[in-house]
């Protein structure tokens, strides 16, 4: 790492994600302002492999909170520890967090860096932040909005993976070059105090630090800034104006389960809300208010539509509670109300409150009629509970008149009965009609 008297060589970082200005459109960073040990909240260190083979739970026994292990360099590769000292401060009980010691020049040399740190840590938890480590003497040449490009570059490819990032250096580097970074920092300064105050999220104060379970000197280092609620091992957490949804400590995609419903996140982690169409051609609809999936009968804008438990909006027929309704597919999937006719010819009427498909007697637009137990409304002349009954082309029940049907002549009773009429009693009554 950095020694005292000269610019040391590893160093840790650990912290992120929530800002850089305006420009960069990521969450403002929390101020953290760190000034001595007396401010901190825990204690940590960090190692590689020069620090040889750790004992993580003695580490961990000696009141030791959190670790930034180094995950490799473009230039080395994985740190030959790095699987054993994260898996091993993992199982200790540890916040672990990693870091990379950067060669990068260019912004693209900083994204492949943090691609190969986001290939490299995909086996293992990482519940802490990954640190960026800027301090090598390629750098010292480049200038101020160069590192600043280069960082950010490391950083947003970091951050659009799901994990929070952080910026390490030495403190005079962040003074000089480095003043306008926006992400959470990692500041090293051996000495009593750290005087440096601009959003100092953990400083490493010592290089020979002795800690049980590591056999050599150790960088020692305080934290001061809460992560508790900004890496969290499972549910939602906002994120620049969105919010990311996290299961065992890592960013989730597509659908998840959780709570008892169900949500979809999008390629960049993001939770979807309104309509959606997933590549299977399935449309479901995600609450705006939480984005949980629409199950059963629900309103959206105003329209009725039924959705499964899966979420899937569903056309055509649906039998709730031994009531049938119909969502029509020429209609969106919309609840279907009032008249509708299906490609066989039959006729049914839905209530217009409810849209549940009526059966028997009901009444519409000041008619009368009948739909029976399939939800055919009927038309010309039917036999319902034994008795006879007339219904017109519009199928409104036929009442109080003379009707012949099929060379038999019937008297429709006020309430629409038919009965038979004789012979003479229709001549009379045709009589009747010619005279008057």
């Amino acid at each position: 790492m950095i020694r005292k008297e000269q610019i040391l060589r590893a160093a840790k970082k650990a912290c992120a994600l929530l800002t850089v200005m305006a420009v960069l459109g990521v969450m403002p960073a929390i101020e953290a302002m760190a000034v001595s040990a007396s401010g901190a909240i825990a204690r940590g260190i960090d190692v590689s492999k020069h620090n040889g083979a750790v004992n993580w739970n003695q580490v961990a026994s000696s009141g030791i909170n959190f670790t930034f292990i180094k995950v490799g360099s473009a230039k080395s590769g994985v740190d030959p520890q790095f699987a054993a000292n994260i898996t091993g401060a993992q199982a200790a009980g540890l916040r672990t967090g990693v870091y990379l010691y950067s060669y990068a020049t260019t912004p693209e040399q900083a994204m492949a860096e943090a691609n190969m740190v986001l290939e490299w840590i995909e086996p293992y938890t990482v519940n802490y932040p990954i640190v960026f480590d800027i301090e090598d003497s390629c750098h010292k040449s480049l200038s101020n909005q160069e590192l600043i490009d280069i960082i950010n570059a490391f950083c947003i490819t970091i951050d659009g993976a799901g994990y929070y990032p952080m910026v390490y250096s030495y403190k005079n580097m962040f003074t000089g070059k480095l003043s306008n970074v926006g992400w959470d920092k990692w500041v090293a300064q051996y000495d009593d105090a750290c005087d440096y105050n601009n959003n100092v999220c953990f400083w490493q104060y010592s290089s020979h630090g002795s800690v049980n379970g590591v056999g050599t000197r150790v960088d020692v280092n305080y934290q001061f800034k809460d992560y508790s609620q900004l890496i969290i091992p499972e549910g939602f957490i906002g994120h620049n104006g969105s919010v990311r949804f996290y299961r065992n400590w890592k960013m989730q995609k597509g659908w998840v389960d959780y709570n008892g419903t169900r949500y979809f996140l999008d390629g960049a982690g993001n939770l979807v809300s309104g309509w959606m169409t997933d590549v299977d051609g399935s449309t479901y609809y995600l609450s705006p208010a939480d984005g949980s999936i629409a199950r059963g009968q629900c309103q959206v804008d105003g329209a009725n539509y039924y959705f499964t438990a899966e979420g899937v909006k569903t056309t055509g027929w649906v039998v709730l509670n031994d009531q049938r309704y119909f969502y029509d597919p020429a209609m969106g999937g919309t609840m279907k109300t009032d008249w509708y006719s299906d490609e066989a010819g039959n006729f049914y009427f839905f209530d217009n409150a409810s849209g549940v498909m009526m059966t028997g007697w009901f009444e519409t637009a000041g008619k009368t009629c009948f739909a029976d137990g399939e939800g055919h409304v009927v038309t010309g002349l039917c036999e319902i509970e034994n008795r006879l009954y007339y219904f017109d082309e519009n199928r409104a029940l036929v009442r109080d008149q003379v009707l012949e049907l099929n060379g038999i002549a019937y008297q429709a009773s006020p309430e629409g009965v038919l009965s038979e009429v004789p012979a003479p009693a229709l001549e009379e009554a045709a009589a009747e009609t010619a005279g008057e």
